[in-house]
């Protein structure tokens, strides 16, 4: 169930809200489950500059108010550089609305909108995209996610509704400038999501961008900037500006193979950033860092083959047919295995130190791949593609 924190002045509207998309999903035989679970406190400024602290209300939400099949998935934010997906559930939405132009495909009208919304039909799977006075004709409403999303203070409003009363609105960063005070603070502190438990990466490094250029309260400036001295915070360290570069080289190179990626390419083109969006352009760096582990673990791989084809390739003919023979193992693979009569056949590669290959056919399974030793008697000497092989019978082995 999707957890929501919504400042405390905008409940009453939330709950008129979610009451009656909760009369309409009872209605039309919808599931709905709403309530709260707790508060929290944060310090806010006002218009002025005030320093306040403001309750904010915890609460679970979700369920969909749903009408002849047609149910809400996303709202789509429209930007210059391609439209930001906001979904309330995991259905991917189409690529054609990466870049659509805010058309409502319900009444065809063209105006300038900062958002239309996607619905989509759950019996014949048809999408569309629909600006939000057609949304009513589809849905009846948004889905409580969505309306506890867009209230919440740190989230969209919906269109044409005010921000809540902290003053917050939608407030810009440079994106390159926000990527390096992300990219520090992962460094420095590791990386934690918006929804996970702890201080998040987005929350932590937005208040370290307040507290280098001292626009945070005098409440928490000073704590912040001992924060920042104890774990030698510097955006501006050429390893972080090296490590956003790459990053983000890195992403506008990807293909738009999923929402995500989408989102995460299109918030990272943009050359501001809003603070709402903190944690799409978060996720940059441990999705680039898992790349790059990939790519390293990948050409490891291909170096070690690339190592054990050139062993082969020294593999000469050992011993005599009926030798018996003692082989010290470096390497042990698993060729193939298939069905007998008699069971499970398995064909072993085993490689010695100095790059000679021997091959043992058994119904044997070997678990403990860490075997040094190997006893055999020589069948056969063959080659295969160019490598010499020496087959072996009656085999044992010793770790």
């Amino acid at each position: 169930m999707a957890r929501y924190e919504i400042f405390e002045g905008n409940m009453e509207r939330l709950e008129k809200k979610l009451n009656l998309i909760s009369k309409k999903c009872s209605k039309y035989g919808c599931e709905f489950h709403y309530h709260k679970v707790g508060e929290t406190f944060r310090e806010l400024k006002d218009e002025q500059g005030n320093i306040y602290t403001a309750k904010f209300i915890v609460v679970e939400a979700e369920g969909t108010a749903k009408v002849n099949d047609w149910e809400f998935i996303a709202s789509v934010e429209h930007t210059e550089k391609g439209n930001i997906l906001n979904r309330v559930g995991e259905i991917e939405v189409p690529e054609r609305y990466y870049s659509s132009t805010p058309i409502c495909e319900h009444c065809n009208s063209h105006r300038y909108r900062k958002y239309t919304y996607i619905v989509r039909n759950a019996i014949t799977g048809e999408f569309k995209q629909v600006g939000k006075s057609c949304l009513k004709d589809f849905t009846n409403g948004l889905s409580a996610e969505a309306v506890a999303h867009y209230i919440s203070c740190y989230d969209a409003l919906i269109e044409g509704e005010a921000p809540c009363e902290s003053g917050w609105g939608d407030r810009y960063i440079e994106t390159n400038l926000a990527l390096k005070f992300i990219a520090e603070t992962i460094r420095k502190f590791g990386y934690v999501r918006t929804h996970d438990s702890g201080r998040s990466t987005a929350s932590r490094s937005f208040d370290y961008y307040l507290a280098y250029y001292h626009m945070a309260s005098r409440y928490v400036q000073n704590d912040l900037e001992k924060e920042m001295t104890a774990a030698s915070f510097n955006p501006e360290a050429p390893e972080v500006l090296d490590h956003v570069s790459e990053a983000l080289k890195w992403v506008s190179g990807q293909e738009e193979s999923n929402n995500y990626i989408h989102n995460l390419k299109t918030a990272c083109s943009l050359q501001y950033v809003k603070l709402q969006n903190f944690g799409i352009i978060s996720s940059l760096f441990p999705t680039f860092n898992r790349e790059l582990e990939y790519q390293a673990e990948k050409a490891e791989q291909e170096r070690k083959k690339a190592e054990e084809k050139a062993k082969e390739t020294n593999s000469d003919h050992i011993g005599n047919v009926g030798d018996r023979i003692k082989v010290n193992v470096h390497s042990i693979k698993c060729l193939t295995s298939f069905e007998t009569e008699w069971g499970v056949t398995r064909i072993y590669k085993f490689i010695d130190e100095a790059g000679n290959v021997f091959i043992w056919k058994t119904g044997t399974f070997i678990e403990n791949e860490e075997i040094n030793i190997l006893v055999g008697t020589v069948k056969e000497h063959s080659e295969f593609k160019g490598i010499k092989q020496t087959v072996l019978t009656r085999c044992k082995l010793t770790a």
